[in-house]
């Protein structure tokens, strides 16, 4: 039994990537465009590093703790830091490859200590516990989570991330509905929750996100049942991929029905000149998190071109953003990285663990859908964590069943000994086999 102020702690870390403290922040210090760190974010990211190092050490304890591979999260993460060597800004770059560097620290204890239904289940209710707080103080004080008086943003900083925190409450939810365990009606709550407020925050891309993740789920579910339902998904698989194909070719027709804007809200303005700017730096970048701060005058050229009212804070694309950040090279590791965890969730799925193959599979496609229109694995947000955590718990269940298997193989192969030592009945014995 994992100790409970285990939990508390791994909730408080998830909590914290969420960046819903942001609530905190603002009402203490107020916000304007291009605010910087302060000493409660400090705070908070050294409680952070502490929570990181406090998980990773108790998982470490642990006897026989089932094996996975920490190398290249951990990679992926260096690579970020190593980028402060030819950043713009320097000091920026450490801070948050830091951050970043815990954020899988803190993931691998997760991982070692909780079985997946226990993570999920704990993400479930951080996420709809954030979504009350955020629709109950809409109701309390609207002037707290709304800006300019329009766009609803909870506890957050932006809708977006609102948006995403709540994409990831709904994959929790349902994760924990296909589950079906005794807290399958509180998993409904969440995900019922979650969309709510989802829907609240008018952010189209994790609409989508989560339509997505409602489909999705249904054919996970019809997979991981085999037979003739397994035939169903696949059916409905081939379907979906077809219409979302027509959907991406008459993009400006469905964008024109709903109402919306087809240049998604003047992001395919910005996009060339980010590629101008990808194009100075391609190789290397211009350093994690670096190219969107006010000091840069390629950045503060940009968002007086394009003459938004607000200072550019990212380039709106999560392919985009990490080509700004780290270039060709570090794009490709995390197209890997992305790439390795779809093999292992297929794995998973069609293996020792359905369930936590279907959930990690919905985040992956996930990834592609926010990436789209929003920087996606990279910074510290919900998805990403999502993204590290999903990530080892499949690994781990596979290095579980390859264990497994190696041990029925090894006492298959163990020759039949004689019964009390006496000679002769080990014929006896192989005729039972």
């Amino acid at each position: 039994m994992v100790p409970s102020f285990t939990y508390i702690v791994s909730a408080f870390f998830i909590l914290l990537s969420t960046s819903a403290f942001a609530f905190v922040d603002r009402l203490i210090y107020g916000e304007w465009s291009g605010k910087g760190g302060d000493k409660f974010t400090q705070i908070l990211n050294l409680f952070a590093i502490i929570c990181s190092v406090l998980l990773f050490w108790w998982g470490s304890q642990r006897a026989r703790s089932p094996r996975f591979n920490r190398v290249l999260p951990l990679a992926a993460a260096g690579l970020l830091a190593i980028s402060v060597l030819w950043s713009v800004a320097p000091g920026t770059t450490m801070t948050r490859s830091v951050a970043y560097l815990f954020v899988i620290v803190g993931a691998i204890g997760i991982v070692e200590l909780l079985d997946p239904d226990e993570v999920m289940s704990l993400t479930a209710l951080i996420c709809g516990f954030l979504a009350a707080a955020s629709l109950l103080l809409f109701f309390i004080h609207p002037a707290w989570v709304l800006v300019e008086g329009e766009d609803f943003r909870g506890l957050f900083p932006h809708k977006n991330q609102l948006g995403q925190a709540m994409t990831v409450g709904v994959l929790a939810g349902l994760h924990g509905i296909r589950v079906r365990g005794r807290g399958r009606a509180r998993s409904i709550g969440v995900v019922a929750l979650c969309s709510i407020v989802a829907f609240m925050s008018k952010s189209t891309t994790s609409l989508l996100t989560i339509a997505a993740f409602f489909s999705l789920h249904l054919m996970g579910t019809l997979y991981v049942k085999g037979g003739g339902a397994r035939i169903m998904s696949i059916f409905l698989t081939i379907v979906a991929a077809t219409t979302f194909v027509l959907v991406m070719v008459n993009a400006d027709l469905i964008f024109a029905l709903l109402d919306k804007d087809p240049n998604l809200t003047g992001r395919t303005e910005l996009w060339p000149y980010v590629i101008d700017a990808i194009y100075e730096k391609p190789i290397l970048g211009w350093g994690f998190t670096a190219f969107w701060i006010p000091s840069n005058p390629r950045a503060a050229e940009i968002s007086s071109v394009l003459g938004w009212g607000s200072y550019v804070a990212e380039a709106h694309n999560g392919m985009l953003q990490l080509l700004l950040d780290v270039g060709v090279v570090g794009t490709a590791f995390f197209l890997f990285l992305w790439a390795r965890n779809l093999v292992m969730a297929v794995k998973c799925m069609n293996g020792p663990a359905p369930e936590i193959g279907v959930t990690a599979l919905l985040l992956l496609v996930g990834i592609l859908l926010i990436g789209v229109s929003e920087q996606v694995l990279a910074t510290v947000d919900p998805v990403t964590t999502q993204f590290f955590l999903l990530g080892f718990m499949c690994e781990r269940q596979l290095w579980l069943a390859r264990r497994a298997r190696r041990g029925v193989i090894l006492r298959s192969n163990r020759p039949p000994v004689g019964l009390f030592g006496a000679p002769g009945q080990e014929n006896a014995i192989r005729r039972i086999y």
